[in-house]
């Protein structure tokens, strides 16, 4: 209950700095953005029985990048992710296919460095997630089945990106996330995420 609280008071704190950003005197871009990309699950505990095979996904969203300097910026904004992973038993038995629906706040301190007509760049830092939809087979893992939850909904981690911003508008980027948060209800096994993605982005 704790780290629904806390997660639920950093994602109001990021959504409250991005607004603050946006009335700021200092240059504030604002990018819609979208990527595909591979992911899947590290699992641990009784979990290891089960391997995680690498799934299709992408994400869509906004980004608002906040230009503390010509070469030091602060980037964050919203996502909607859609997520498929398969678990299989590694002694062959059963297998299941987790398809996840939700949503992120990225918050990265980015390095930018003019390189020909545009900027290059990367950056690091954490996400907050908020799980809207998981399920597995046709069973709903954030509702109770057998009298439990099966998956938790709030999610964090932390994350990378590089790219490239164009002249033109246009961006070209990749991103990396690697969760921290047990989604796995149950003690005996650990199940957190692990993702990349690369994609497109356009400043209005």
């Amino acid at each position: 209950m704790k780290k629904n609280v806390l997660a639920f008071v950093c994602v109001l704190g990021a959504t409250i700095f991005i607004t603050e950003l946006s009335a700021q005197e200092k240059p504030v871009s604002v990018k819609f953005k979208a990527r595909a990309g591979l992911f899947n699950y590290r699992l641990g505990g009784d979990m290891k029985g089960f391997k995680s095979k690498i799934g299709i996904g992408g994400t869509v969203g906004a980004t608002v990048k906040y230009e503390v300097s010509s070469n030091f910026a602060l980037q964050s904004g919203l996502d909607v992710y859609y997520n498929t992973s398969k678990l299989e038993a590694k002694n062959g038995g059963s297998s299941a296919k987790i398809k996840t629906l939700g949503l992120e706040i990225p918050l990265y301190a980015i390095l930018q460095k003019e390189v020909g007509a545009g900027k290059a760049f990367i950056g690091a830092g954490a996400y907050l997630g908020y799980g809207i939809g998981a399920k597995a087979d046709g069973v709903n893992l954030y509702e109770e089945n057998s009298g439990s939850l099966a998956m938790n909904r709030f999610d964090y981690g932390l994350g990378g990106i590089t790219g490239y911003d164009f002249d033109t508008n246009w961006q070209i980027n990749a991103a990396y996330r690697f969760g921290l948060r047990d989604l796995h209800k149950a003690r005996e096994g650990s199940m957190k995420n692990n993702g990349a993605t690369i994609g497109i982005a356009y400043k209005f």
